[in-house]
């Protein structure tokens, strides 16, 4: 093409170009028909070069297509299945071929426009071979250069089969024995996954699937063991990553688990995405074990990170003075992305949010790939620095067993020996203090210079190439005053309460502040003093006071740490009463009390003085006729002829009972009896029909049946 405009509408009128007059602004537009061959080779590299910008390695280019494959091309029902099933090497060959597929389309939109596409085919295959498409060198190492042959059979590939058919299948084998029976097939699949520690005892599963056989008589041809460990070995080769997934979700979300999109496809520069997590120390201080709460900036990768001894509300609130005093503050549309830990979602911690302006998302529970980077960095952090410091106890079990195991009998024996306050199981010797400055160090001198691989350079060279100005807050004190925000209450009579004190003032015993709902913020040197603003509006402003603690210069962490102090004192002291109550058996001792009057009494009934009986004509009369009446009723005869036939009675009613039991047989009995009663006579309509649901219900006790009956009338036949 000519450099300048006048060179290109002189050619477009000297080779009779097609064109028409702009929509917008002045001169034509020229059909990409028109254009030269190699002008419209070069707008189709432009295309896929402006696509690759957005990739930086082999695994986005395989997220990026994702998208391609959810919108264009109509996915089978089990196309998820098998892709899932494939392993590593094949998953990132179907990861390459699908960014060819997409930078393809890309590339032939131009020639397709023209009614031209088999020119582009081949141009889009000359431009792969000579590299001069600007895909990752991953792509070009993974994926050969191929032919039009080649590509015609991807892209109808994944048309009709999906994306897992692009992984390609060139191995014919021998159908297995295994393969050939699917109901043994389908028992030892459910067997190794149920129980995944039998995957590779061959001979036990081979002894369960030949006994289950027999004792459900199914007739199974049970292969060798060394058929039925190749067929094994090659499904669970075949299915690793469903296998996984099924047996052991947390390999599963460590190895295999892949995001199908970017995180966050719109961030764009620092500040736009903060992800906070907490994590214990994998190491023992002097006061003992503490943990980390730690916030990544996603785009950067820069970390700031606070010791605490738990993740609190508390000790978010002071990361987010030492993050908002050193980053700024998040972007408009920013997001600060957390779990769902109740130190995270406390009233305190989303109050402070929702004052700042910061949109908070939550991630699921249990699902740390929802907060990759912060994960990461937890994972180099542990593996790296901490690993190294004196005090280090082991991530797991088996590491500190490795840990105890340095130590030599007689030295663990002597330590067993000194007192609790001389002994040194780990060399305790750093504090917090010590291991938050440590670890500020390193961050600022290793991590944030160091160059990760994700990035392509250092923490802090991609924060200087995005030249970010930052919105920084320039009121320390005011930051301070925010994060005590408390909260919300409601003016009464004069005074709020707020934190479990009560604060009033003389300008709440007006009428305008009756009944008001007023957000509350606590001088973050004296909880004597509190800031009162009518919730919504930063107009007007209140100082409202506690007599009792004001001047007294305690602050709210302090106060705050006060009560939960106390409460635990508190919680001790119940403990110890209940304790006690239990050691005295105060919970029985109603029962002790009356036990005991009970006794009581029963002595006092030997002291006694004699009855007088009562003269009464009517109860004399009746005195003993109960007694009489039954004795002189019946004779010695007539009394043994009842015996006689009460014993007659309880007979019959046993031969009655054991006739019933012979009736209501079991469902199998039944079965059985009415099978044996079909091969003689005909069954009425009701057995008949009740014989054939049970067979429906039961199918493998009617295969014995069946076989058991042959093999009788086969016995029968050959002894006549």
């Amino acid at each position: 093409m000519p450099t300048y405009p006048d060179g290109v509408r002189k050619k477009a009128e000297r080779e009779d170009w097609q064109s028409r007059k702009r929509e917008k602004g002045k001169g034509a537009e020229y059909h990409i028909s028109s254009l030269p061959a190699e002008t419209r080779r070069h707008l189709a590299e432009q295309a896929v070069a402006q696509q690759g910008q957005a990739v930086s390695d082999h695994a986005a280019g395989g997220k990026a297509m994702a998208k391609l494959l959810a919108r264009d091309v109509p996915v089978k029902p089990n196309a998820g299945r098998k892709l899932l099933s494939l392993g590593e090497t094949a998953r990132k060959k179907v990861d390459a071929r699908l960014l060819i597929l997409q930078a393809a389309d890309i590339f032939l939109a131009p020639y397709q426009a023209c009614q031209q596409g088999e020119v582009g085919r081949r141009a889009f295959i000359e431009a792969y071979h000579t590299r001069s498409l600007l895909l990752p060198a991953s792509v070009y190492d993974r994926q050969k250069p191929f032919s039009l042959i080649t590509l015609r059979r991807w892209q109808s590939a994944l048309a009709d089969e999906g994306p897992a058919a692009l992984a390609g299948n060139y191995q014919r084998e021998r159908p297995s024995t295994v393969a050939q029976s699917p109901d043994l097939a389908q028992f030892l699949i459910a067997l190794v996954t149920a129980k995944p520690h039998l995957a590779n005892k061959w001979g036990a599963l081979h002894e369960l699937a030949t006994q289950y056989s027999e004792m459900n008589r199914l007739g199974w041809h049970i292969p060798s063991q060394s058929s039925l460990r190749r067929w094994l070995v090659k499904w669970l080769s075949d299915n690793k990553v469903a296998f996984t997934y099924a047996t052991n979700p947390d390999a599963y979300n460590n190895k295999y688990r892949t995001a199908i999109e970017e995180m966050y496809p719109w961030m764009s520069q620092p500040n736009d995405v903060w992800e906070f997590d907490s994590t214990p120390v994998d190491a023992m201080l002097v006061d003992g074990r503490y943990s980390i709460i730690a916030v990544i900036d996603v785009f950067s990768r820069r970390v700031r990170l606070l010791v605490a001894k738990t993740s609190s509300s508390e000790g978010i609130c002071l990361l987010l003075r030492k993050t908002l005093l050193a980053w700024g503050t998040l972007n408009d549309h920013g997001v600060m992305r957390t779990d769902n830990g109740s130190d995270y979602v406390s009233q305190r911690v989303m109050s402070i949010c929702t004052l700042l302006g910061m949109n908070v998302s939550r991630s699921n529970a249990y699902s740390g790939w929802e907060k990759p980077h912060i994960e990461r960095f937890f994972r180099t952090m542990s593996h790296g620095l901490i690993e190294l410091l004196p005090s280090y106890i082991g991530h797991c079990v088996a590491d500190r067993s490795v840990i105890e195991a340095r130590k030599s009998f007689a030295q663990r024996l002597e330590e067993k020996r000194k007192p609790d306050a001389e002994k040194e199981l780990f060399e305790l010797a750093m504090t917090a203090a010590e291991l938050q400055t440590l670890l500020d160090d390193w961050l600022e001198a290793c991590y944030h210079n160091r160059k990760h691989s994700s990035l392509g350079m250092s923490p802090n060279e991609k924060y200087g190439h995005a030249r970010y100005q930052r919105r920084a807050i320039g009121d320390e004190s005011a930051l301070d005053l925010l994060l005590n925000h408390i909260g919300e209450a409601t003016v009464s009579k004069g005074f709020i309460k707020a934190g479990g004190l009560k604060y009033s003032a003389p300008e709440l015993l007006e009428n305008t502040w009756k009944s008001q709902r007023v957000s509350v913020f606590l001088d973050p040197c004296d909880v004597g003093r509190a800031i009162l603003y009518r919730t919504g509006d930063w107009n007007e402003r209140i100082e409202a006071v506690n007599i009792e603690l004001l001047g007294n210069g305690v602050s709210p962490d302090a106060f705050r740490a006060a009560k939960k102090a106390d409460a635990k004192v508190l919680a001790s002291f119940r403990r110890e009463m209940r304790s006690l109550a239990k050691t005295f058996g105060i919970d029985d001792l109603h029962q002790d009390v009356v036990r005991h009057f009970v006794e009581q009494a029963r002595d006092t009934l030997q002291f006694r003085h004699p009855d007088q009986p009562l003269d009464n004509a009517a109860l004399a009369a009746l005195s003993g006729v109960v007694g009489q009446a039954t004795e002189q009723r019946f004779t010695d005869s007539e009394r043994e002829g009842l015996a006689r036939r009460r014993e007659q009675d309880r007979q019959l009613m046993r031969q009655q009972e054991e006739r019933k039991a012979k009736l209501l047989r079991s469902e199998e009995e039944q079965a059985w009896h009415l099978s044996r009663k079909a091969l003689t006579e005909a069954l009425t309509n009701k057995e008949s029909t009740w014989l054939e649901q049970y067979r429906k219900d039961y199918y493998l006790v009617a295969r014995r049946i069946d076989f058991t009956l042959r093999k009788e009338q086969e016995a029968k036949a050959q002894g006549q």
